[in-house]
């Protein structure tokens, strides 16, 4: 070993600060938030609850437009720049809230520029940058990043609401906007680095040899390509319908379990041991698919969820739920980790922004349709029997398709700016 050399490899600092930074993304900061603010908001201003919500449905609909575009911007202008503009379009839109909003679409306008100014604060743009940083440890590197979600989720909650009992709601809004000043932009400007070639290392901190191709920008398919390939749009219809399914589960979950006679604190509990599981599920799934082929890991944990969803559809209360929300939990813990990794091995680095921004539109759409589907349904019944039923089903349909996936391309047999034809 060199004695000069750092004893912690710098991509791991690079891992952190993309955690954190993912955190104070419009997930746990704009879409999550919004609840904490629900109630001063219709106290205030005398909206319904279904009118401030449905700001949400426009921040997720916003952003699933606005992600292909903010790939692109990324393949063509690197990570950081993005970062950057969208940060500091973040932190305006926070702070206008409780400056300018006195109209219910004031809040509805400013939530759609969250959506398309702001959107690069989702997890896109990090993406590639880990890429270029990790290959051997690339899952794990993803997972502990992408576990900033969870993170935000857990912190912001407890923040916002002491903020709001002692100084108001507009105080909560104001704290978020300046951590994004604060700790997001210094984080982006100071720690990251596109590739560790800008600091004279290599890849996974490998003392010597050649940068392996998987890490590099110039190798992989370009969009026509991916479009034209087989994986790609496997990958669309698995995610899009997970989505659906754990995304609508999750915020049903509470009122369903009330409506079977839980109590509203033990359902919430067995809402937050969801979340607790998606948090660590995401770094152990990481771990594991830098050693097992990702499809495999992806088919074992879809189909805990299957499980899981089918102990609901069978009436599951009390010990029963907790279990089915910790099967569940893993599989919302592998959904975003396995994406991101499997869109950087199936179609390589050359044009992975846009790539992985498509595909993290197809989840954003089965996030904005899937809690509806599942109230309609149970508008429609008077439970959620018929939706949960379905949802199993769509589940099996889910593994059965990770299965069919194949091979990755051998980058290091690529040349320099393309890979074999795609399937």
């Amino acid at each position: 070993m060199n004695p000069g050399a750092p004893r912690i490899f710098y991509g791991w600092w690079i891992v952190l600060a993309c955690m954190l930074c993912i955190s104070t993304g419009t997930g746990p900061f704009a879409f999550a938030s919004l609840g904490l603010f629900m109630l001063p908001l219709t106290e205030e201003f005398g909206w319904s609850r279904a009118q401030v919500s449905l700001c949400t449905t426009i921040l997720v609909a916003t952003t699933a437009v606005s992600m292909p575009v903010i790939g692109r911007f990324v393949d063509q202008y690197g990570s950081r720049r993005i970062l950057v503009f969208s940060i500091l379009a973040m932190a305006a839109c926070l702070a206008a809230i409780p400056t300018l909003v006195s109209e219910l679409w004031h809040l509805a306008l400013i939530f759609v520029l969250i959506g398309t100014l702001a959107a690069g604060t989702n997890s896109v743009p990090y993406m590639p940058i880990l890429s270029a940083w990790f290959d051997r440890h690339r899952g794990l590197a993803i997972g502990l990043s992408i576990a900033g979600i969870g993170l935000g989720y857990a912190y912001v909650p407890l923040l916002l609401q002491f903020l709001i009992d002692r100084f108001g709601w507009r105080s909560g809004y104001y704290a978020l906007s300046i951590m994004e000043m604060a700790v997001a932009i210094p984080l982006v400007w100071l720690v990251l680095r596109e590739s560790p070639a800008e600091m004279g290392l290599k890849p996974d901190g490998a003392a010597a040899g050649s940068q392996p191709k998987a890490t590099s920008r110039e190798v992989g398919f370009s969009v026509p390509e991916i479009l034209r390939h087989r994986e790609f749009w496997m990958l669309v219809g698995i995610f899009a319908v997970l989505s659906f399914v754990l995304n609508g589960m999750l915020a049903h979950l509470v009122p369903m379990l009330v409506d079977r006679g839980m109590e509203a604190g033990s359902a919430a509990a067995v809402a937050a041991v969801e979340g607790a599981t998606v948090f660590f599920s995401r770094i152990f799934i990481g771990f594991l698919i830098d050693r097992i082929f990702a499809p495999r890991v992806a088919v074992a944990f879809f189909t805990l969820s299957a499980l899981g969803i089918g102990l609901f559809a069978l009436g599951a209360v009390d010990a029963a739920a907790f279990f089915a929300a910790f099967l569940i939990g893993l599989s919302l813990g592998a959904e975003i980790d396995i994406l991101a990794f499997l869109a950087s091995r199936y179609f390589g680095l050359r044009a992975y922004g846009t790539a992985y921004g498509l595909l993290f539109a197809a989840v954003l759409f089965g996030t904005a349709t899937g809690p509806f589907v599942f109230g309609l349904g149970f508008d429609l019944s008077g439970s959620y029997d018929i939706v949960l039923a379905g949802c199993v089903l769509i589940n099996i349909l889910a593994v059965a398709l990770t299965s069919l996936l194949g091979p990755y391309p051998d980058w290091e047999k690529a040349p320099s700016a393309a890979a074999a034809s795609p399937q």
